[in-house]
């Protein structure tokens, strides 16, 4: 049974005639004729009584409009639903936010697009680059704002767009005697308090292979990706700590010096997404849209 099939027997119906019907439905009447046909030798049943010059309904034909017209509603309401889909106007986008999001004001590109697309609906996670690339990896997440110092565009599974790029600092007290350098050597390190990024944090393994090259062991006082509590910890003379020049540019506190390390530790921001969800309407809009993104 086809789909078709139950809109030819519902003109029929309405109609009381096939030639009648067929002229409506822009068909020739013995195609019209033959698909019904085919339809009640399937069905093993008659729908129609052939009059010389029209039809009517049999019992079971009453049974078969009355439900075929159920379906061919409900097929209406589904197409013109899932058309919204491919036009924007449904659907939902799960997208991955760092803990560092709002200093880099990526919360704003979502707001924007909103903007253009404001029946559009968003579930927001926010957790640390290695998380959430593993739920992307699962399909949790269509799209992610992560941290990584390697290069991932050359992964055969996901898209990524480069989008800021940055360095690692150490931030202090000026009352720590390391904070006269110029520049902050590894060793320096070595024994003092620190402020350890979060082991979630995609920077925890870059600085603690650093360490380990220097053969630098210091004294791990807290373990935080949070920034803000980063800069307050370290502007209190508590401990030492990193973040990327720009947010320690834009958190720094009265009593809290940035010193440059003589290691580079390059940070850069992706927005990354599966390779395969660019089919989809919504995530293909929205990569679009973070491209051409004046961050």
């Amino acid at each position: 049974m086809q789909i078709q099939q139950m809109r030819y027997v519902l003109a029929a119906a309405e109609k009381k005639s096939f030639s009648a019907a067929a002229k409506a439905l822009f068909l020739s009447q013995p195609s019209l004729s033959q698909q019904i046909l085919h339809l009640e030798k399937e069905l093993g049943v008659s729908l129609f009584v052939r009059h010389s010059k029209s039809v009517s309904l049999t019992e079971a034909g009453e049974q078969f409009v009355t439900a075929a017209r159920r379906i061919l509603n409900e097929v209406d309401q589904l197409t013109e639903n899932i058309k919204k889909y491919s036009i924007l106007e449904a659907g939902t986008l799960r997208i991955g936010m760092l803990w560092i999001a709002g200093y880099l004001q990526l919360p704003r590109v979502i707001t924007d697009y909103h903007q253009l697309f404001p029946l559009i609906s968003y579930q927001l996670h926010v957790e640390g680059s290695n998380t959430l690339m593993r739920m992307l990896a699962a399909r949790q997440l269509n799209a992610v704002f992560v941290i990584a110092s390697n290069d991932l565009s050359d992964s055969e599974d996901f898209y990524c767009h480069k989008i800021m790029e940055d360095h690692y600092v150490a931030v202090m007290s000026q009352a720590n005697p390391l904070s006269g350098k110029d520049i902050l050597r590894i060793r320096d390190l070595d024994g003092a308090d620190i402020l350890m990024p979060a082991k979630e944090s995609a920077f925890r393994k870059d600085i603690e292979q650093v360490f380990a090259r220097f053969q630098a062991v210091p004294n791990v006082l807290c373990e935080t990706s949070q920034s803000d509590i980063v800069m307050q910890l370290a502007a209190q003379n508590l401990a030492v700590g990193f973040a990327s020049r720009s947010i320690a540019e834009k958190l720094l506190v009265p009593g809290c010096r940035i010193v440059p390390l003589e290691v580079s530790l390059s940070r850069t921001i992706y927005y990354v997404t599966l390779k395969e969800l660019l089919d989809t309407p919504a995530v293909r809009s929205f990569t679009d849209f973070v491209k051409s993104y004046p961050f």
